[in-house]
């Protein structure tokens, strides 16, 4: 079976924490009130949660492997785009092209077993594995995590 793509989304408190605004669940499964509650929770893998508490933007299938919310910038499965070693963009330039590295966390946190020799040693002077590979984005899209996200349109034409 091939390994399907990790998708991001919303991820919510369950119905049973301090987050939900609604308080708990009404015990008469007959009334408007009871209807009312379960629009706004639906039944989840972990049980109710609250659409009204939404804890954040998280890696669907990393979470569900989890049993907890994994942000969606620490997805493993996922490719990140990071500076390259070394690369430091100019503060002063609003658009700058910046080489950076692809990969997944795993491969660019020199976890990847590329690193390693096969008794299990650190290779000395490998800077990055096999599926790293290198792109150019632009230095405006790079996010608060150090990410940088693609690729702006000021920059899309100074690389042709």
């Amino acid at each position: 079976m091939p390994e399907r793509p990790h998708e991001h989304g919303p991820y919510y408190w369950n119905a049973d924490t301090d987050e939900c605004p609604h308080g708990p669940e009404p015990e008469d499964d007959t009334t408007d009130a009871w209807e009312e509650w379960t629009d706004r929770h639906p039944v989840s893998d972990d049980g109710r949660i609250c659409l009204d508490a939404p804890a954040g933007e998280a890696c669907l299938d990393c979470s569900a492997e989890e049993g907890d919310m994994v942000p969606w910038s620490a997805c493993r499965g996922r490719d990140h785009r990071r500076p390259k070693n070394g690369t430091v963009p100019n503060p002063d330039a609003e658009h700058q092209q910046v080489t950076v590295w692809v990969g997944t966390q795993e491969c660019l946190e020199r976890e990847c077993d590329d690193y390693f020799t096969d008794d299990g040693d650190e290779i000395p002077g490998k800077d990055r594995c096999s599926h790293i590979r290198e792109e150019q984005a632009c230095s405006c899209q790079r996010g608060e995590d150090g990410e940088c996200d693609g690729v702006c349109t000021a920059t899309a034409g100074a690389a042709a």
